[in-house]
């Protein structure tokens, strides 16, 4: 347990994502580059609640205003001018107000990339404003040309609002879609209680030193299937705890309104079973951060063996610079010293690696457990 601690207290204090690593690719590729966007479980009896509802219910209208005014403005300023400048202010205020909302009620982590910046942000907003000075300018006489150029010209700009809400409405919202499609098949920091993050933490913790143990041992320790089986047991042991965090928190809800000791007996019983089911995982993740210690100290050999490969390279300037100092180049036997330093090393890192082999071919021989 003492190592749990110590894995939790080098990490933020929250979980990462955990997601079901049968999810497909692409999918998992989505949801992990937009965590913002996922929710818990309990969240999402009101999917379209929030700012979601606001950008559907929102984006639809101007839409469908936009639209509107596309197919009849032609017909009004040849018909009735005075309705015209009616319906052309209506729908300049409408793309104003409705713009410059969707930008106030979307939280900054849920806007699309391409608004993130404070210059994005201010171009959307005189976007939003452009409705009067972008019909205007159609009203300039311009070349002579055939019939398509002058509907080009009158319908465009309006067609592009019209597409603009509609992206909003759905464009803004996509990323929350897919976690609501999706949320069961992953969990979140806010889905544990402190307990639980303790074990998850330290699942995690092991996880990224073998990650950056493929990156930096190379071909000398192979990852990918300790990975493939950290990631797996990493969603086994996080679903687990949800499950057992629900059944505690059910339980203890029953303990305060037992009729009988025979009802509170039964609970009681039912506790012991849950924290004996607790003790097991926690059995599991120490042995997943024995393995993960494992790797560790190979990872600081070899940093080791890197510093002192980098001070044997400067070795030979040294010696001419004590030639060049002194006409006694009695440097050879520290030279001797420091390439001896040097094997010895190689020869500490070369067995920490075949130890966090070892250690990785046990994790794969342990027993697959039902979730």
């Amino acid at each position: 347990m003492g190592q749990r601690g110590k894995i939790h207290s080098t990490v933020s204090n929250g979980v990462r994502p955990v997601f079901d690593p049968d999810l497909p690719p692409r999918v998992m590729d989505r949801l992990r580059e937009n965590p913002s966007s996922l929710v818990r479980e309990t969240d999402t009896a009101r999917p379209w609640s929030g700012h979601r509802g606001k950008l559907l219910v929102g984006g639809l209208a101007v839409a469908a205003l936009n639209l509107a005014w596309m197919l009849g403005h032609v017909w009004l300023i040849t018909e009735a001018t005075g309705w015209y400048f009616v319906g052309l202010l209506v729908q300049a205020v409408v793309v104003a107000v409705g713009g410059i909302a969707a930008l106030r009620v979307t939280p900054r982590t849920s806007l699309p990339a391409r608004l993130c910046g404070n210059w994005a942000r201010r171009g959307w907003i005189w976007f939003s404003l452009s409705v009067l000075p972008v019909t205007i300018l159609t009203w300039m006489p311009g070349p002579e040309g055939p019939w398509l150029f002058s509907v080009l010209v009158w319908y465009s700009p309006t067609a592009v609002y019209t597409a603009v809400a509609l992206w909003v409405a759905f464009g803004w919202t996509r990323h929350e879609r897919l976690a609501v499609a999706h949320v069961r098949r992953y969990l979140v920091a806010a889905d544990f209680d402190a307990r639980g993050a303790d074990l998850l933490v330290g699942v995690q913790m092991t996880v990224s030193t073998v990650d950056e143990a493929g990156g930096r041992l190379g071909a000398s320790f192979d990852t990918a299937q300790p990975l493939r089986i950290l990631r797996a047991e990493e969603w086994r042991i996080a679903s687990t705890l949800y499950r057992y965090q629900r059944l505690r928190a059910e339980t203890r809800a029953e303990s305060a309104d037992a009729a009988s000791e025979r009802v509170r007996a039964v609970l009681a019983r039912q506790r012991q079973q849950q924290e004996a089911a607790y003790r097991e995982l926690a059995a599991q993740v120490d042995r997943i951060l024995e393995y993960g210690a494992a790797v560790e100290e190979a990872l600081r050999a070899h940093t080791e063996w890197e510093q002192i490969e980098r001070a044997e390279a400067r070795d030979e300037r040294i010696a001419e610079l004590n030639v060049r100092a002194s006409s006694d180049s009695g440097s050879a036997g520290v030279l001797r010293d420091e390439a001896l330093g040097a094997v010895a090393a190689r020869q500490v890192r070369d067995e920490l690696i075949d130890r966090a082999l070892a250690a990785g071919r046990l994790l794969t021989a342990e027993p697959d457990h039902e979730g």
